[in-house]
């Protein structure tokens, strides 16, 4: 039986860019959920398999706002998030790194340059057990508290 095809919720306040990208995405075999805001998106994360925002997405709160309650929830705390922005900002990197995010990606951002962060996101959470990832954190603990 075929495994069924990815799903990324692109979290866009732009109908232009998230209507290019779905497009682009459903070309590349994957499923996509299209939300304009960060209510909506927060209520159907866990039906996707990654998730992509941006930082200034209309809502409630903002888009790293949303990865922050992404990760503090127990259905889509491990799920891959992408933000996708085009905030040049270091501040704005370093808040989404802290907050939980797995890639930062410049807008333009070429729709085959995103095609190929989803998948690497995927690969990477995928092929990271359970017992491994408990283990690398465990590490990182021990050298946050070492050198903090």
């Amino acid at each position: 039986m075929p495994r069924p095809s990815p799903t990324v919720m692109l979290v866009e306040s732009v109908q232009d860019d998230r209507a290019m990208y779905a497009e682009y995405l459903r070309a590349s075999a994957f499923g996509v959920i299209e939300v304009g805001d960060t209510a909506k998106a927060l209520i159907r994360a866990a039906e996707a398999d990654v998730i992509v925002t941006g930082i200034r997405v209309p809502g409630p709160f903002n888009g790293i706002e949303l990865v922050h309650r992404l990760r503090a929830e127990h259905a889509t705390k491990e799920q891959p998030v992408i933000v996708l922005t085009a905030s040049t900002m270091p501040a704005d990197r370093d808040e989404a790194a802290r907050a939980g995010c797995d890639a930062f990606l410049l807008k333009p951002c070429l729709p085959d340059a995103l095609v190929d962060e989803i998948r690497r996101v995927l690969t990477r959470r995928l092929s990271i057990s359970p017992r491994r990832a408990a283990r690398a954190h465990h590490r990182k603990f021990r050298h946050e508290k070492r050198t903090g």
